[in-house]
């Protein structure tokens, strides 16, 4: 009996939290075409949310950066194979930019983004340096042009999860954030980065005022209001797949629609261990009755 009400609390628990665990959506993921999703300043509505210009910007950037920083994790290594530092943060750029070429190719090919193919003239610049310089020199402009580097994007993938509408984006950024900021990490730990080089943070610009008393205030407002409902992004609330833990509401509990198994099944336990104190006491008593 105590195995059999074992299985039953199992399949029952097992039942409830499957069905209340997020489900794959049924709706098939469809490819669009390349170079469908949208150029210049166009909004382009795709299954995962409107795709804006920031949006493949933010695209392009993450490619383009895979494109020079391998490139550089290689050069490190192929140039200073007795530091350890230096090769810790190659193996470190190499293998994050590898995920992220990954994540963003895939992003490309679902939301019609055709990526870049080569590393900016910027980009190309720093290789070559990397290319002229030796020994310490190396690594001052190997860890020097990354760091930098790495900051910028990472205050700008930061602004693009903030704000961005498009769900495949916000997975992209996130991820982006992850590895830059592991590669920040590794490439100061080489003891190479000059922090008084780097640009210094800013504060934010301070909040509009609360009301406006004077009529060119009041024309600034009506400006800012006319060139916020023209942004055709704003609003816009990203589509999400049905059955997913985004469409969840919080009355349905710890199991989703299922806490009623999660009931019957401690009902079903406690049965059982009514049923055991029961056969243990009828054995008692024959056993008395026979010892009389």
């Amino acid at each position: 009996m105590v195995a059999l009400a074992g299985c039953a609390l199992a399949v029952l628990l097992n039942t409830g939290s499957a069905i209340g665990q997020p489900t794959t959506p049924s709706a098939p993921i469809s490819t669009p075409p390349p170079d469908s999703g949208g150029k210049g300043d166009e909004v382009v509505q795709t299954q995962w949310g409107p795709l804006g210009p920031a949006d493949r910007d933010f695209m392009n950037r993450v490619k383009q950066a895979g494109l020079w920083e391998k490139p550089a994790g290689d050069k490190g290594r192929a140039k200073r194979p007795d530091q350890p530092k230096i090769l810790e943060a190659c193996k470190h750029l190499i293998e994050g930019h590898t995920l992220l070429d990954n994540v963003v190719n895939r992003a490309g090919v679902l939301l019609g983004h055709t990526l870049p193919t080569e590393a900016s003239d910027e980009q190309k610049g720093f290789l070559a340096e990397m290319d002229a310089a030796n020994g310490d020199e190396f690594d001052v402009v190997f860890a020097n042009r990354l760091r930098a580097a790495h900051g910028k994007v990472y205050a700008y993938a930061a602004q693009i999860r903030a704000g961005t509408k498009n769900e495949l984006i916000r997975i992209l950024s996130t991820q982006a954030m992850i590895t830059v900021f592991d590669h920040m990490k590794v490439l100061e730990e080489t003891g190479k980065v000059d922090f008084a080089g780097l640009e210094s943070p800013q504060p934010l610009a301070p909040p509009p005022p609360a009301e406006n008393n004077t009529g060119a205030a009041d024309a600034t407002g009506d400006q800012a209001a006319a060139e916020q409902t023209a942004n055709p992004t704003d609003g816009v609330i990203p589509t999400v797949p049905e059955g997913t833990r985004f469409t969840r509401t919080a009355e349905q509990g710890v199991f989703g629609d299922n806490n009623g198994v999660f009931f019957g099944a401690i009902a079903v336990l406690a049965l059982a261990l009514v049923g055991m104190r029961m056969i243990s006491r009828s054995k008692k008593t024959r056993r008395k009755s026979r010892s009389y």
